[in-house]
Parts: structure tokens; C-alpha cells; sequence
């Protein structure tokens, strides 16, 4: 729905004002003050939209808290409250609006095209390291594709809630930025506010402990002490909501032993470390008992970009399901591959996987294996994969193993 730019009201031009609201801490704050204290802004909330990206996988707690208390605010006066989301994993599809009203009921969690849907889909796990390109596709672009279809180019003042100690972020905010018209704002940094000022904010006018905004396979909410306190007890707490993260973690490492939801350390054993999560991980062996399963032939090709050190390998890969059926069948035919080919099986945890090429440290250089993972991912070769393939193949030192 393309709406016309706001309406003047006497002799002033109402403004496009739009807070990016990812519904944890920060930005509740920001939205809470500016409703409770209009000294804090200089804009009528009748021109406020508050915009909501709903990446598919956030916490149930946080629909909760929201529908509890930051909706009934965002009813009593009138504030235009839009939720979107992706439609699909290639940006051609474009976005959903999920709900665009002044009187909001709903936190649409499941969203549309969720970045669960898309990880499980690649056969990976969200990375903490480079750029986040999960905040970039389900949420940054999915916010600019509204903008763009709406506000159309008009000038808009974009409220984000980075607080005091995100000073960086901002100033990647501030020259990432493309989007014709925008004028983007801080409100937290302009108050001066760190996160302890927004939780002591919300918990001084709601009385509620604000949760942390995050996915439920969050890896940030995983590589620190502190985030790991907080996560662990939620999924011991509630079971299902680990079912994913570990599935997608299950079927990430079957296909690249070097990854692990939490910077490559992985969420199961974090889990089977503590005594109150083995009735968990008992559901989770009948989650994967239930699945569909498949023997995966995984190839790639590591490829150096010039003038980059040598660990930037710049992987391409093959991924082909040479079976299907159920777990044990795909396993026998494991062996069976492994004793024609005269190799051993790798036994790794819960993995197991035939060896054909292993990576090494020079590159351009190849790994080839046979994986027994459940059938998720679909048969993809990357592009470009196979020239790269074959001067892997011809790279300096490339081992082959033998049996």
C-alpha cells in the first residue's frame, strides 16, 4: 500500500518521522519516553510510524512483552505501527506487510520468508564474523524496501536506537546510508542514555525486566559469558524454541565440520555440559529421529582473492544428495561407499563422513567429502564452482587422502 506523504495541518508540514523498532530494549525506551514525555521530541505522534522488520524466528517472551504493554500505548494514541518482512530469499521477491494500523494487536513473529527458512536452506549458521548480513537482508533492507515504496523518496527522519555505548554503529550507520532523503537521528545518544538508562527507564514506568531482542539461534547471544547466562536457561526453559537452532546447527557442521552456531563452538555441547538441558537434548534426538535424511556430496573449491591474506579463501561450493531415505538406510550407505572406496568413515561426535580431499593451508585448494545429514538443503552448486574446482584441483601441495 503506497500512502501520501503526510498532510499539512495548518501552516505546518507534518513530517515523516520513522523509528526503526526492533523490539528489545533500546528502542522500546526511545518509544516509551517520546510517548510519556513530549518534551523529548518535536514532532506530533500523529506523524510517527513505528516500523517493525519480523525476521521470523525472535523469541515468543518478546511478542508477549510487546503485546502487553507497547501496544496498548501505540493504541491509546493513535501511532501508526507498520510490521513487514521479506517474501522470499532473493530480494526480486520483495516484502510483505504483515500489518499496517494505528490500533495494533498483533507482534507478527512468524513474519513471511524467515532467515531460519534461509540457513536451513544454505545449509549454515548465522556468522559472527564480517558483516552481519542477516540485520542487513531481513531487516535493513526489508525497513529501506518500505520506505522506498511509501515514502518515495521524500525526506524522512529516521530514528534508530543505538544507545551511548554504540558510538561505532552509528558512524557506520551514518556513512553506510544510501537511501534518498533520509536524515537519520539517535535518540538515546542524543540523551546521553547507555542501555542501563533505557532498562532502568522501562522498569521505572512498566515495572517489567525488558528481554534482549534477539533470534532464537542468535550467535551473539552465544560467543560471551554474559549472553550465554541469559540464552542457555531460555532454551532449557522452553525446549522448543532450541529445536531449530540445533537442527540448523546439526545439518550446518554435517556439511562443514568448521561451523558451530556459537563462532564455530557448537550449542550441543554447550548444552550437554549442563544437567537441566538432558531432557532437552533427549527431544531433540526424537526431532532428528523424525527427519528426513540424505548422503550429501559436499565440494569446494577455495579460491584466494588477490592482495588478500591467505585465510580469506574465498569459498565456492558443491552440494549434491547423492540418497534420500531414513537415517540408518543413509548411513549403511555410508559404509558401503566407504569400503568401495577403500576409506575410512570419520567418526565426529554424532557426524560421520568419508574423506576424499582435505583443505590445506595453500591455495588455490580443494576439500571433497560424502556427509550424512538430514535432507534440508537442496542440491546447489555455487557459481563459478567449477573452473574454481579445477585449479583447486591443480593448486600447489593439494593432498589427496588415501585409505
Amino acid at each position: 500500500m503506497t500512502v501520501a506523504a503526510p498532510a499539512a495541518t495548518g501552516s505546518r508540514v507534518r513530517r515523516w518521522v520513522i523509528l526503526s523498532y526492533g523490539l528489545g530494549v533500546d528502542s522500546t525506551a526511545v518509544l516509551l519516553r517520546w510517548i510519556l514525555d513530549p518534551s523529548s521530541r518535536d514532532f506530533d505522534l500523529r506523524d510517527l510510524v513505528v516500523l517493525i522488520a519480523q525476521t521470523g524466528n525472535e523469541w515468543p517472551q518478546t511478542a508477549r512483552l510487546v503485546e502487553q504493554f507497547v501496544f496498548p500505548l501505540l493504541r491509546r494514541y493513535g501511532i501508526r505501527t507498520v510490521q513487514v518482512a521479506r517474501a522470499g530469499q532473493s530480494d526480486t521477491a520483495g516484502i510483505v506487510v504483515l500489518d499496517d494500523t494505528r490500533q495494533p494487536y498483533v507482534c507478527h513473529l512468524a513474519g513471511a520468508y524467515t532467515l531460519g527458512e534461509k540457513m536451513i536452506a544454505v545449509g549454515t549458521v548465522p556468522q559472527v564474523g564480517g558483516p552481519r548480513d542477516c540485520s542487513i537482508r531481513f531487516k535493513g533492507w526489508v525497513l529501506d524496501r518500505w520506505v522506498l515504496d511509501n515514502v518515495g523518496g521524500l525526506p524522512y527522519e529516521h530514528a534508530i536506537g543505538f544507545e551511548l555505548g554504540e558510538l561505532s554503529r552509528m558512524r557506520t550507520d551514518l556513512k553506510a546510508s544510501k537511501m534518498p532523503g533520509r536524515l537519520p537521528f539517535y535518540p538515546l545518544i542524543d540523551w546521553g542514555w547507555h542501555r542501563e538508562h533505557a532498562q532502568a527507564y522501562i522498569r521505572e514506568h512498566l515495572d517489567v525486566e525488558w528481554i534482549k531482542s534477539a533470534c532464537t539461534f542468535c550467535p551473539f547471544a552465544l560467543t560471551s559469558e554474559g549472553g550465554r547466562e541469559r540464552t542457555i536457561p531460555r532454551y532449557i526453559a522452553d525446549p522448543d524454541q532450541a529445536m531449530l537452532p540445533l537442527l540448523m546447527e546439526h545439518l550446518a557442521v554435517a556439511l562443514n565440520p568448521r561451523q558451530g552456531l556459537a563462532g564455530g563452538e557448537q550449542l550441543v555441547g554447550m548444552l550437554a555440559a549442563e544437567p537441566g538441558a538432558r531432557p532437552l537434548l533427549r527431544q531433540f534426538a526424537r526431532h532428528l529421529a523424525d527427519q528426513e535424511w540424505a548422503l550429501y556430496e559436499v565440494k569446494r573449491a577455495f579460491r584466494k582473492k588477490d592482495g588478500e591474506a591467505m585465510k580469506m579463501s574465498n569459498a565456492v561450493r558443491s552440494l549434491v544428495r547423492v540418497g534420500v531415505g531414513g537415517r540408518a538406510e543413509m548411513l549403511d550407505e555410508l559404509a558401503a561407499r566407504a569400503r568401495a572406496l577403500n576409506k575410512p568413515v570419520e567418526r565426529d561426535g554424532a557426524h560421520r563422513r568419508i574423506w576424499a580431499h582435505r583443505k590445506n593451508m595453500y591455495f588455490p585448494c580443494v576439500e571433497e567429502m560424502l556427509t550424512v545429514a538430514p535432507a534440508l538443503a537442496p542440491d546447489k552448486i555455487g557459481p563459478g564452482f567449477d573452473d574454481a574446482w579445477e585449479k583447486g584441483l591443480r593448486g600447489p601441495r593439494q593432498l589427496q587422502l588415501v585409505a
